[in-house]
């Protein structure tokens, strides 16, 4: 395979997460970030050829980056505003809620799937729901 050298500039927060999770996998933050790019070429194409790992993965570093967030959000709004500012939303998908980024709108995973359904968010805020960007 014919590869090159990319640089890319990423939050140091999200930076953070990816090298430890390299660290404890004994892996690169290179062949993390090539494992998640080829899931999302894959799943955009429609193509079954991803790795059967990507999902953990993907799953570690969103507990790792969010779960302090999602922890001490004190109300929908507070929230809101903590994934923004990594760059997520939430939507609410059939009885709970899905994590999306906020450039491409592409469902990650299920906030149950990190630690927190929403339930959960309920007991802690009351009703209601996130706001979507997509939609105000």
């Amino acid at each position: 395979m014919n590869t090159r050298t990319v640089t890319i500039q990423l939050p140091s927060d999200l930076m953070l997460a990816v090298h430890d999770m390299a660290t404890e996998q004994e892996g690169t933050v290179g062949k993390i970030v090539e494992d998640v790019l080829v899931a999302h070429v894959a799943a955009h194409k429609g193509n079954q050829r991803t790795p059967q790992i990507t999902d953990e993965r993907l799953i570690f570093a969103l507990q790792k980056l969010l779960f302090r967030d999602m922890a001490d959000a004190t109300d929908w709004a507070d929230l809101d505003e903590r994934l923004r500012r990594h760059g997520y939303f939430l939507k609410i998908a059939w009885g709970g809620l899905s994590l999306h980024t906020e450039t491409s709108g592409q469902k990650l995973c299920n906030t149950a799937d990190l630690g927190f359904s929403y339930v959960t968010f309920l007991r802690r805020f009351g009703p209601g729901k996130p706001k979507n960007p997509r939609e105000e």
